[in-house]
């Protein structure tokens, strides 16, 4: 029998439809094959070929200074540019703002046949302290309402470059899942004086059942009403509405962490096609259409990374609902993740 269950912070509903499917293996035909990732000489993100990218903005060097660990590029291809002037225009019963934004690729790793298994922990915490240092520069620019990170990851997935790399992109306009977000942690805020994430993560840990994996510092869930099988969340377990604020400590744990659940959705899914986000909190600059909303973000909002595996489709009814239909129970894909066997 299928139940459906609210997310509160998204605030949407999941049908949880575990008779469709039953075990990891009903997903593996979606994997990334590890025979496609081959050399490719005309890389563009491969050293040597740095030529064939834009202009660098930031990058990390070896030790010796000779070679670089990772860089970060304009996309050649924006959705938005940085150039220009923000127009907002009436057409009519319409409005149109012009792309002005920032579009940037982040070249996570010199290795172009890598997979997310093999990610070392120096990998991991050169790209989210690069996630830092990019955000932390681009909301410098009062034009961008809200900054994504995010990492495509496999063909299903929405990558079109076999290379590890993920984009940062600065939006002037706040998106409505962000909107979604940020009034229902408020909202809560306001009734109870308390963090709706906190508020999860002190019953997640106490329940146990949807936890994949625990550090001194964050804590990664199967979340109770997820969209997706073998969705994974990763919280911080001190609260922190900012992800450029954390420290040398939070992003060696967040390497950790990142680390161990790709590893476990390897073991359980075999290299399976997914997306990484982090969601955290718009850039600090008070809204004329928000007001006084800035004043209590920093204890009402709760910054996140959300890790999804991508094997099911956007059909009808998800259209004709803004339901999602997941054939895996949360519990069941936490348990999978949590006791599968790490060699």
């Amino acid at each position: 029998m299928s139940d459906l269950r609210y997310d509160p912070v998204k605030q949407r509903w999941t049908v949880i439809a575990p008779e469709r499917a039953r075990r990891p293996s009903d997903f593996n035909y979606n994997r990334m094959p590890i025979e496609d990732i081959e050399d490719a000489g005309d890389c563009p993100f491969c050293p040597g070929n740095e030529h064939m990218t834009t202009e660098e903005i930031f990058s990390i060097k070896n030790e010796n200074n000779e070679g670089w660990l990772l860089r970060v590029v304009p996309n050649m291809y924006p959705i938005f540019k940085v150039e220009g002037k923000i127009e907002r225009k009436g057409v009519g019963v319409y409005d149109k703002i012009n792309g002005i934004g920032a579009h940037e690729v982040i070249i996570e790793t010199p290795l172009h046949n890598i997979i997310l298994k093999d990610y070392s922990l120096k990998i991991l915490y050169n790209l989210f302290y690069t996630f830092k240092i990019r955000m932390l520069d681009l909301r410098r620019d009062i034009r961008f309402r809200y900054i994504l990170i995010f990492k495509n990851y496999g063909e299903k997935a929405g990558a079109t470059l076999k290379h590890q790399h993920s984009q940062i992109i600065a939006l002037p306009v706040m998106p409505k899942m962000v909107t979604t977000m940020l009034e229902s942690t408020k909202k809560h805020y306001e009734k109870k004086e308390r963090c709706l994430v906190c508020d999860i993560i002190e019953q997640e840990l106490k329940e146990g059942s949807r936890i994949v994996y625990e550090n001194f510092d964050f804590v990664a869930i199967c979340p109770y009403a997820s969209a997706f099988p073998f969705e994974v969340t990763v919280y911080p377990r001190k609260h922190n509405h900012d992800f450029a604020s954390i420290g040398d400590q939070e992003l060696s744990s967040l390497a950790d962490m990142t680390r161990e659940v790709f590893i476990r959705l390897n073991q359980v899914l075999i290299n399976p096609a997914l997306n990484v986000l982090i969601h955290s909190a718009p850039p600090l600059v008070e809204r004329p259409e928000y007001p006084g909303y800035w004043k209590s973000l920093h204890v009402d909002y709760h910054w996140h990374m959300e890790i999804t595996p991508r094997f099911t489709s956007f059909a009808g009814f998800e259209g004709g609902t803004g339901f999602h239909i997941n054939p895996v129970k949360p519990e069941d894909s936490a348990k999978f993740l949590r006791e599968t066997h790490i060699g």
